[in-house]
């Protein structure tokens, strides 16, 4: 057992919120409520402060923070590029090193593809919707690349924006650190988001479904245009339907790892990603997660052969 390591089941309830961040304590919860999460562990909040204090770098990070002036996106954007230089350029520990290669190979072979996403311990908090603020690298291969995509994220909770918005929600950086989750990748075939209610008209009664080819990083980098659904999380009736023309999908780029875009194939691009068994399993699993975090959720899915895999679930902070 690794102090600083942890597969999904593994972290208790009352460590989850500072170990593994919001991302993270989601995924773990999913994963022991059984619900169908690829398998993956965290890289707990412990090991980034360690790695800071091995590297001497915390009084570095707190001195260059109290040099921006807030008032100039050249300031800010500079020093933040300092300090990630600064952390990326910093070695892990070997000790550190090898304990997260002894856990990437026990979720498969030394070729076997990991998405890599960073989790901030102040991420999707209820009252404060931080998505999207630090990275998300994906079709990670190798054990070099494993450990130097770990440090990308940790840089990350440094970039401009992460910093901008943790001063202007008046969070304090001395209390702010960061875990890291490492998940099988899956090779989507079709992929989404999925609200457990309806966040634009506050309809409780309302699954939202948006649905693209290939990963769902067409969707969240706003490349392609999803299909749009609305259905009656009781009945099962698709009330209102949207099937957008996808002209681009983002699939694996090469053995080696990554990602591209590619066309959409001419027969796919007005028909609509889901099948109707497909959208069930979606509306079934909506039912499911919002009946266990016993409020409304904001979900990306990913469908390989007709199988639903959840990637991750966070608050939807706009319901009323």
């Amino acid at each position: 057992m690794s102090p600083y390591l942890a597969w999904f089941d593994e972290i208790p309830d009352e460590e989850l919120a500072h170990a593994a961040g919001g991302k993270g304590a989601s995924l773990c919860r999913m994963s022991r409520a059984g619900l169908p999460v690829p398998k993956g562990f965290i890289v707990r909040s412990e090991m980034f402060n360690a790695f800071m204090e091995a590297n001497g770098l915390w009084d570095y990070v707190f001195e260059k923070l109290d040099t921006i002036d807030f008032s100039s996106d050249a300031s800010l954007i500079s020093v933040a590029a300092e300090i990630r230089e600064r952390i990326i350029s910093s070695p892990v520990p070997q000790e550190m090193a090898e304990d997260i290669i002894r856990f990437y190979s026990q979720i498969g072979d030394s070729r076997q593809p990991v998405a890599v996403r960073s989790s901030g311990t102040a991420e999707d908090l209820d009252d404060a919707s931080f998505a999207g603020q630090q990275e998300t690298f994906l079709f990670v291969i190798g054990n070099d690349d494993v450990v130097k995509y770990i440090k990308e994220c940790w840089a990350s909770l440094y970039n401009d924006r992460a910093i901008f918005y943790r001063r202007e929600k008046h969070f304090d950086e001395r209390n702010i650190s960061i875990a890291v989750v490492v998940q099988c990748m899956v090779s989507a075939q079709k992929a989404g988001v999925m609200f457990t209610s309806n966040p634009i008209t506050n309809d409780y009664d309302t699954v939202v479904l948006e649905a693209a080819w290939g990963l769902g990083e067409a969707i969240v980098s706003g490349i392609v245009t999803p299909d749009n659904l609305w259905i009656n999380k009781h009945t099962g009736e698709v009330t209102t339907e949207y099937i957008s023309e996808k002209e681009t999908m983002v699939v694996r780029l090469n053995e080696r790892g990554g990602t591209k875009e590619i066309p959409v194939p001419e027969d796919q691009r007005e028909a609509p990603v889901l099948t109707d068994d497909e959208r069930n399993q979606l509306v079934t699993l909506a039912n499911r997660i919002e009946a266990f975090y016993k409020k409304p959720e904001d979900i990306e899915w990913a469908i390989v052969d007709g199988q639903v895999y959840l990637l991750q679930s966070r608050p939807i902070t706009t319901m009323k």
